[in-house]
């Protein structure tokens, strides 16, 4: 069900989708290119058969998540694709996971909760968009 990848093409054909571009931050007239995040080792992206997630290296054990899921795969197959990338997070030494969520989406709150992450804070950050004022959620093991 999930695997680590290396394929920056599926990986930038999943990030840039119409469905799933709006949602990721920034001036989203503009695509995203994965390509040098996928070719650093310390990020690990999991593919499954509906998206990915990109976990981005911050600290030794710690790791941003981005979630990158098309709408097929939104639902319950998304909850059993977290908890598979969860688990493969922590076989990979993983001891905490965190994301940011943008404060208009309700669903990506919702998501974010039912796969055990909680409430830690807010950030801002500005991915070319201008600031914006993000959610913070953590998970530790």
């Amino acid at each position: 069900m999930i695997e680590r990848t290396y394929d920056a093409d599926r990986l930038n054909y999943l990030v840039n989708h119409p469905d799933i571009r709006p949602f990721v931050g920034g001036d989203i007239t503009q695509s995203i290119d994965l390509t040098s995040a996928v070719a650093n080792e310390a990020n690990i992206f999991l593919n499954g058969e509906h998206g990915a997630f990109c976990c981005s290296w911050t600290a030794p054990n710690t790791y941003e998540v981005h979630t990158l899921i098309l709408p097929a795969g939104r639902g319950k197959w998304a909850y059993s694709f977290a908890r598979a990338g969860r688990d493969e997070m922590v076989r990979r030494q993983a001891l905490h996971l965190w994301t940011c969520v943008h404060p208009e989406a309700a669903n990506v709150r919702f998501f974010t909760l039912r796969a055990g992450f909680r409430p830690a804070g807010k950030y801002t950050r500005d991915l070319g968009a201008g600031p914006v004022e993000y959610d913070i959620f953590n998970w530790r093991a």
